[in-house]
């Protein structure tokens, strides 16, 4: 039997089969009709124990009512109990991804610092300390964000994307100016903050994940790992904890 965690965020829905804590199929799709046919392309609804479902775009509960019928369906709230200790002065604004991502990284490096760095739509730097407890975190626009808002705000900048092969220090020609200017100017941001935070937080991990986490997982220099899916490792987390 698996635990399947559906995680809507800004772009797609993301489904995820576990199987004793371990990934063993992801499912992508972009709308909630798509859902349980995706899935059970994969496995029939019988073999799902249990599901939890996070949303921070459209609404948890039409997610939840297409697999009701089907096993039973937690929906990410602040009513369930969390493996960590929450000391977020607004606890009910935060969103489901941030907290499952620090649930995640205490489920695989515990008793450590760590400083989750979770790149997609925004960027977000979340720090959970050696004994489990969350601070708290900041919120930053994600590289594809600052590519678009670049060209929607300007008259004439055109809309480019993330692009390894242009690099160095500036660029010469406008599409390398505003490539460079982007990468480079969110490198920087990415490197002070964790140099900030490694001066206050001892024997400090960096965790990367996220869709651009391949970005700056390879250029900053320091104590890290990649955790491409550590949301969905925290969510399974927090609906065994809610077993």
């Amino acid at each position: 039997m698996y635990n399947l965690i559906v995680d809507a965020g800004n772009s797609s829905i993301k489904m995820f089969l576990f199987d004793n804590g371990n990934i063993t199929n992801r499912i992508k799709c972009h709308e909630v009709a798509e859902l349980l046919p995706s899935l059970e392309e994969i496995v029939p609804a019988k073999s799902i124990a249990r599901c939890i479902v996070s949303s921070v775009s459209i609404d948890a509960e039409e997610i939840a009512a297409v697999f009701r019928p089907f096993f039973p369906v937690v929906v990410y709230g602040t009513s369930l109990s969390l493996p960590i200790i929450i000391k977020y002065g607004t606890p009910e604004t935060l969103g489901s991804d941030r907290v499952a991502a620090v649930v995640g990284a205490v489920a695989r490096y515990p008793k450590r610092n760590v400083l989750v760095i979770d790149s997609g739509t925004a960027i977000t730097y979340d720090i959970v300390t050696d004994n489990g407890e969350y601070l708290g975190g900041n919120i930053s626009p994600g590289l594809k964000t600052r590519f678009r808002a670049l060209h929607n705000f300007t008259g004439r900048l055109p809309l480019l994307q993330v692009d390894e092969s242009v690099d160095g220090l500036f660029g010469t020609n406008t599409n390398e100016a505003l490539t460079i200017g982007i990468q480079n100017g969110m490198l920087y941001e990415v490197e002070a903050t964790v140099n900030a935070f490694s001066q206050q937080f001892d024997n400090l991990l960096v965790v990367f994940t996220g869709g651009d986490s391949f970005f700056f997982e390879k250029r900053i220099k320091n104590n890290n790992f990649a955790e491409p899916y550590l949301v969905a490792i925290g969510l399974n987390e927090i609906l065994e904890y809610n077993v």
